[in-house]
């Protein structure tokens, strides 16, 4: 079904689209799909009564992760500028041009019927409150765009890591980078996969095995978001297998 404003795109809706039936009030499909969506929970993934395991949070704290990763999904749920994550930026940018095309966001009202009636009212939509992030999330203007603080729930199932899924390691320590785990057939380990995002040097190999087989030219590195919890940021590989293992188990309060 179409918004008020299709074939215009918005805020709301950047397709001007959304999912209805004749003869339903015109949001019930919509919300029924997002309270379902409220219900998905990732699987187990390492024990969460490992003895490292509160040591792994305070490690995590220690590590300044907690900065952004916070709260009880370890979101802020803030759009972080591309360059300050320094990840590769090609995505963050995906939907500059929906600048050229958005009109106000409008929503019809939420008593309307499917097929909506010629003239039903609708609702403005206010997006006032943070313009800062609207234009991150879009790269809209002289924005570089950005990338949301993703949860660090279901990490254990969600190898490689990064928003160009460029972080990815095998148990065999020869095994690095897309070249030596997926592209070669075998999937990442999450535990050596994430060590290779806290670990300098190891993200080092990951990143020089990208570029050595082309990746960046599919905007595929591996690089960025150089928070670190290594020896030389005062951590030792006790510390770091701590918070490993505590990532690896994290579950965040049931819904």
């Amino acid at each position: 079904m179409a918004l008020p404003t299709h074939p215009k795109s918005s805020a709301i809706a950047p397709d001007g689209l959304l999912a209805s039936d004749p003869g339903l009030p015109v949001w019930r499909k919509v919300n029924a799909m997002a309270a379902w969506q409220d219900t998905i929970w990732p699987p187990d993934g390492w024990r969460p009564d490992d003895p490292a395991v509160p040591r792994g949070r305070e490690v995590f704290d220690e590590a300044g992760c907690v900065r952004c990763h916070a709260g009880p999904d370890l979101t802020d749920h803030r759009v972080i500028p591309a360059p300050e994550v320094g990840t590769e930026q090609a995505r963050a940018g995906a939907l500059k041009k929906t600048g050229l095309a958005f009109v106000p966001s409008v929503l019809f009202a939420f008593d309307a019927m499917v097929p909506v009636a010629a003239g039903a009212a609708t609702l403005e939509v206010p997006m006032t409150a943070d313009p800062e992030q609207v234009e991150l999330a879009f790269a809209h203007g002289d924005s570089p765009g950005g990338y949301k603080t993703p949860s660090l729930a279901g990490l254990y199932w969600t190898a490689p890591y990064l928003h160009d899924g460029g972080v990815a390691a095998g148990r065999d320590a020869a095994r690095v980078g897309l070249p030596g785990t997926l592209l070669d057939g075998v999937p990442p380990d999450p535990a050596e996969s994430l060590r290779a995002l806290v670990d300098r040097d190891l993200r080092g190999r990951v990143v020089a095995a990208n570029e050595a087989a082309g990746l960046p030219s599919v905007h595929v590195t591996g690089a960025g978001h150089e928070y670190w919890a290594d020896a030389a940021a005062g951590f030792g590989r006790r510390d770091q297998d701590a918070l490993i293992k505590y990532l690896l188990s994290y579950r965040p309060p049931s819904p």
